[in-house]
């Protein structure tokens, strides 16, 4: 009888699990159908392609590849993440407006802003647009810092929108364009924030195994910041889906040298150089290292095989910037370092939430004398700010759950690290040693919380899954203990 209930135990088992999964996609489908109504509603129906085709190209990718239960979790997964996202872009768009002051002191009121950051890609992106069109004459010096990769894909966008706009953007006042046209990006945000857990997933899945993985991807979906970056006009989140891209991709090639995996590693390489620099060049010197690391195969061919992919990283560290940052190293020059306390000093001035720096002693100090004071003052904000105890505002407030989260991921970091120390040493370079580097970077470039909270995205994709990898050897030690008793009753009636 037993043998005969099993295969019906586990058979509803599967139909209960399905059931659960339709009715998370459907709910989410009907949020994002929701979504379209309001931007119908509004008029803005050249965005309908943009949210339609991220709603379609996820599922593609994912089902591209991956099969079986890892299919059916991320999918389900996607599309609930896509919505919440969608949603929360549309909704939030009309009530975001921030305001500026023209050159004649004239007071501009923005649509669809939230941040400074947030209005400048979208200027220099629209200054694009304008320079296409014959309207302008291109960017302004001060701004051409912000012609990036990102900028480049905003004023595509841009010019979609301007190209099925009936009339066009640029017959249009600039506040009233650009209330219409910073939601396509807004809406590309949203698909990147989401299918983000697929190189997530699989970067928790190649650290820890499936379960890992699966919190990893559970924990990118809704993570309050990394939704939060999916609906903005910045790049933060293209920045987050890129690192934990290159670092599975690193260690996968590591470990199964293939075409395949050293193509997308060094794609996703390059792409990262106009994103984050620093991080650029931190992957330069790192990806070659893990890969001597973890690869186990015998000398002369891992000599051959990491030498061509150290190769391939120094041509596009040294063809994308000419060699005029010495590998990443001119950083670290005294010059370098003062000029970046100077700039952090200026920007913890202005900021609300800004930190309170030691300052220089006399001319005759350097940048690097004036960092070793400034960064075990700047260290504690990078892993712990904002403070619960210093929330005096409504937002300083609203993030409190996440940093109590936050607190939570470093515990179960330690815990990894300090169960898998010796077996898994090899594997956690890559993780560690980034965001090691990232948290000093941070010490020494960052001057206010904001900044803080926002750049700190960027040290999820190792932190994550080393969490995973904590929580879940914590569970189980606090199962083997529950049991244990149990099991010793057992034995000694049994005796």
């Amino acid at each position: 009888m037993s043998v005969r209930a099993t295969p019906l135990t586990s058979g509803s088992r599967w139909q209960r699990a399905d059931l659960i999964h339709n009715g998370v996609r459907g709910i989410s489908i009907l949020v994002s159908l929701v979504a379209f109504g309001i931007l119908a509603r509004r008029g803005e129906y050249q965005m309908l392609p943009i949210a339609l085709l991220g709603l379609l190209l996820g599922p593609a990718v994912i089902m591209l590849f991956f099969k079986g239960n890892e299919r059916r979790y991320l999918l389900t997964l996607f599309f609930s993440a896509f919505a919440v996202r969608l949603i929360a872009a549309v909704v939030a768009h009309p009530y975001l407006i921030t305001t500026t002051k023209t050159k004649d002191g004239i007071v501009t009121a923005w649509v669809g802003f939230l941040f400074e950051d947030d209005r400048a890609y979208h200027k220099v992106a629209y200054s694009l647009l304008e320079y296409w069109g014959g309207t302008a004459g291109g960017i302004e010096r001060s701004e051409e810092y912000l012609l990036r990769l990102y900028t480049y894909v905003v004023a595509w966008l841009y010019l979609y929108v301007q190209a099925v706009t009936p009339g066009g953007l640029l017959s249009l006042s600039k506040p009233e364009a650009g209330a219409i046209a910073v939601m396509a990006p807004k809406l590309m945000n949203c698909f990147i924030g989401s299918i983000g857990i697929v190189p997530m997933y699989a970067l928790g899945r190649e650290l820890g195994g499936e379960r890992a993985g699966r919190l990893v991807a559970l924990a990118t979906a809704f993570w309050p910041s990394m939704i939060l970056w999916s609906v903005l006009n910045l790049k933060d989140i293209m920045v987050v889906v890129l690192i934990a891209t290159i670092m599975f991709l690193t260690i996968r090639f590591a470990r199964v040298p293939g075409l395949v995996a050293a193509v997308g590693l060094l794609v996703a390489f390059a792409l990262m150089e106009n994103l984050r620099l620093y991080v650029f060049y931190a992957f330069g010197w790192l990806v070659p290292i893990t890969f001597f690391l973890v690869n186990r195969a015998p000398w002369k061919r891992r000599l051959a095989v990491g030498l061509t992919l150290w190769a391939a990283v120094l041509v596009i560290m040294v063809g994308m910037n000419q060699g005029n940052q010495w590998l990443g190293l001119r950083y670290l020059t005294d010059k370098r370092l003062e000029a970046l306390d100077s700039s952090r000093s200026f920007g913890a001035g202005v900021a609300d939430s800004g930190i309170e720096l030691s300052g220089r002693l006399n001319r005759y100090e350097g940048g690097l004398a004036v960092q070793l004071r400034n960064i075990p003052i700047v260290l504690p904000y990078v892993l712990w700010a904002p403070f619960l105890w210093a929330g005096t505002r409504l937002r300083d407030l609203v993030v409190i759950p996440e940093t109590v989260g936050w607190y939570a991921a470093q515990v179960l970091t330690l815990v990894a690290l300090a169960v898998y120390r010796r077996t898994r040493w090899r594997e956690f370079f890559l993780p560690v040693v980034f965001t090691g580097g990232l948290v000093f970077v941070f010490s020494v470039i960052e001057g206010n919380v904001g900044t803080i909270y926002r750049h700190r995205v960027m040290l999820f994709p190792a932190a994550f899954p080393l969490a995973a990898m904590g929580g879940l050897w914590a569970w189980s030690w606090w199962q083997s203990r529950r049991t244990r008793p149990v099991a010793a009753a057992t034995a000694r009636a049994v005796a």
